[in-house]
């Protein structure tokens, strides 16, 4: 029985955290944003890249492409150059 109270308490502490996370968002005024700033936020919330995947409506596969494009295009590396002609 003290089981099954664990893993329910467990379970609403998982809900309320994922809640308060998505209020985050919406304070921080990310929710029209793209996905890579979103999952950024979410992730330094402390959830994994899964979880915010989940969160997000996308992959995980997926956040890890657009945060890693995001923080190119943000350094300038691996940016277009212009041709010189």
């Amino acid at each position: 029985m003290a089981s099954n109270n664990n893993d329910a308490q467990t379970a609403w502490m998982s809900v309320i955290a994922r809640g308060l996370a998505f209020l985050c968002l919406h304070v921080a005024e990310l929710r029209d944003k793209d996905l890579a700033p979103q999952a950024a936020l979410l992730e330094g919330l402390g959830l994994s890249r899964r979880e915010a995947a989940k969160m997000l409506g996308t992959s995980e596969d997926s956040l890890r492409v657009l945060q890693r494009r995001a923080k190119r295009a943000k350094t300038g590396k691996g940016a277009k150059r212009a041709k010189a002609n």
